[in-house]
């Protein structure tokens, strides 16, 4: 029958929702479909909607690429028709009136069967969508089923359960709760059954009807709109001078790329005579061959040199190097400016922008210079690489594992991860110095007892083993000069969102650490941005000016906390993900952060001020 739909924006598709998560929608709640079930490039290829971003494909997706997903409009749809397909899940419903747990049989006029019969199978099948039960059943290897409600108690010989279970009580407390068959009357605490573990039969909600494989992992009841039941794991990039450059984005074109690595390029017009008869063939677009050929020569074969370059570099290219190159390339801007970068489409916004004339210096009663670099336009791709379900995380045998969100086109063997271009401002924070070169300044010596036991998890990470199961944690993130900015880039968020006209769930960070030669220097980047627009509106630069205000702002109450002196007292070890920090004084949205809010500690900010 046809469906209602529920419209999703691509960006809460990347950072909240995705295949294997649960929507709810007007027709109640559904499992949202992996890509390759989706239907939607049932007559396209995702490389229409490519994303272009070679940096991030060679070092955090493993050359896999980027597509986009497409709206209504793109695919020439009527807005309100669904394009992506979902499946209902769970399928068993709950009657209120009358207290019965039911599956609803397809073409049925019955749903609850102590309920009247309906007129149609339509109103019959939308009831028992309303009524969806909350629970389903879930392990820590990302598997999703529905609870094996036949299965909680124990029934009598002649007795293989029923279609239908009695649930009595409620209050408030699953304890409460009693599950009942109808047929030899066994009954089962729900509450109990509620901490149980089940044998998991390795199902993947997103691939519909398809059977599971087995697991051979525990798996939990679970609410359906548990925080934990499903989170997305993202990896993201920074564009950056100079390989991300308009130019460089469009011989980057699939299509183009398979020329450039398979055939010598020695001139402008051999490019271009190329591109033409990669036209021709219905293999490129035109828009690009026309916007390459306004380039000039000098420009093009110096964006193929690097592009070959970066392709044919020996060296192994790993998340530390792309954020090591965001990093300089933030400070030389800082140092020097960046003319605007044109975007790789007509019309668009530029992609990345700063001007020297804007950079402040405040100098701070400690005697440091604090810097503030505005970016007036910046572009970040998101991308959703997995997700994780971190069921039952305190077993150190049942860690969450990484599954994969991708879609192999036919006959192809190269993944896509679906992915958002944002674009928008920011403000890069770092100290400088009139001594150093380039004004870059080592990070001051951090002092107390709180660094040294980061300090520790650093040099010897092996028995930190809650910090290390969790996906996307890095050695280097628990260096004791990471943990100070990224502590004090929580609190200038919250302190931003005040003045700055966006919430503080708005503002995104990203924590930048680099050591050399035991030399060990640090910023953040905090910036705004959304998909399919020219940006935002300068409300976050235009506070560079007044930083010393907003610094101020932020450290004003670091002393106290409504949780102190519990919170305070929290002490980072072995065990533990943070030193001081709870949701009243450190933790912030987690789509803003980007660690998951781990990795603070309010102590060591307290002990060492800027």
């Amino acid at each position: 029958m046809a469906s209602k739909g529920q419209s999703l924006r691509p960006s809460q598709y990347i950072t909240t929702f995705g295949p294997g998560s649960i929507l709810e929608t007007p027709d109640g709640p559904v499992a949202i479909a992996s890509p390759s079930h989706s239907r939607l490039f049932d007559n396209s290829h995702p490389e229409i909607y490519e994303i272009r971003d070679l940096r991030l494909s060679q070092t955090l997706l493993n050359n896999k690429k980027i597509f986009r997903l497409p709206s209504n409009a793109e695919l020439g749809y009527k807005e309100n028709l669904v394009v992506y397909n979902a499946y209902n899940f769970p399928r068993w419903s709950l009657c209120p009136n009358h207290g019965i747990l039911y599956r609803y049989e397809n073409q049925s006029l019955i749903d609850c069967p102590d309920c009247p019969k309906k007129r149609t199978w339509v109103d019959a099948w939308a009831k028992s969508r309303e009524e969806a039960v909350r629970f389903v059943l879930a392990c820590s290897h990302g598997h999703v089923d529905e609870v094996p409600w036949a299965s909680l108690m124990k029934h009598t010989a002649k007795c293989s359960g029923s279609s239908f279970y009695k649930w009595q009580g409620g209050g408030g407390a699953i304890k409460n709760i009693q599950i009942t068959c109808p047929n030899c009357d066994a009954k089962q605490n729900f509450g109990k059954a509620y901490s149980r573990k089940f044998p998991c039969r390795g199902k993947f909600i997103e691939r519909g009807s398809e059977e599971g494989t087995g697991c051979g992992k525990p798996a939990k009841i679970i609410q359906r709109g548990a925080a934990n039941l499903r989170v997305s794991e993202i990896r993201s990039a920074l564009t950056i001078p100079p390989l991300d450059t308009a130019l460089h984005r469009l011989l980057q074109s699939r299509a183009v790329l398979d020329v450039l690595v398979a055939v010598p390029v020695n001139s402008k017009n051999q490019l271009v005579q190329i591109l033409n008869n990669l036209v021709k063939g219905k293999r490129l677009d035109p828009t690009i061959t026309e916007t390459i050929n306004q380039y000039d020569e000098a420009e093009i074969m110096g964006a193929i040199a690097d592009i070959l370059g970066e392709i044919n570099n020996s060296e192994e290219i790993t998340e530390a190097t792309l954020r090591k190159d965001e990093f300089i390339s933030l400070q030389n801007a800082a140092c020097d400016g960046a003319p605007p970068q044109r975007s790789d489409k007509p019309g668009g916004p530029n992609q990345f922008e700063v001007y020297i004339e804007n950079v402040r210096q405040f100098n701070l009663d400690s005697g440091r210079i604090l810097r503030i670099t505005p970016l007036s336009r910046l572009r970040v791709v998101m991308v959703q690489i997995g997700y994780t379900r971190p069921i039952d995380a305190d077993n150190e045998k049942n860690q969450p594992k990484i599954v994969p969100v991708e879609y192999v086109p036919p006959n192809e063997r190269i993944a896509w991860h679906p992915g958002v271009e944002l674009f928008g401002e920011g403000i890069f924070i770092d100290f400088v110095s009139d001594r150093e070169p380039q004004g870059i300044s080592e990070h001051f010596p951090l002092q107390g007892e709180a660094p040294n036991r980061w300090r520790r998890a650093y040099n010897a990470p092996e028995g930190y083993r809650k910090i290390k199961a969790m996906p996307g944690t890095k050695e280097e993130y628990l260096h004791p000069v990471f943990v100070w900015w990224h502590t004090l880039s929580h609190r200038l968020i919250t302190a931003l969102s005040v003045d700055s006209g966006y919430s503080s769930a708005a503002i995104r960070e990203r924590v930048y650490t680099s050591t050399v030669n035991n030399k060990t220097t640090g910023g953040v980047l905090l910036y705004t941005a959304q998909s399919g627009g020219d940006g935002t509106l300068g409300g976050l630069i235009g506070l560079v000016p007044h930083f010393d205000r907003i610094l101020k702002s932020a450290l004003r109450n670091i002393d106290a906390c409504s949780n102190d002196p519990i919170c305070i007292e929290e002490q980072f070890g072995e065990d533990k993900v943070n030193g001081a920090a709870c949701y009243a004084c450190q933790l912030i949205s987690e789509t803003s952060c980007e660690h998951r809010n781990t990795l603070l500690d309010r102590g060591l900010l307290l002990d060492n001020l800027p």
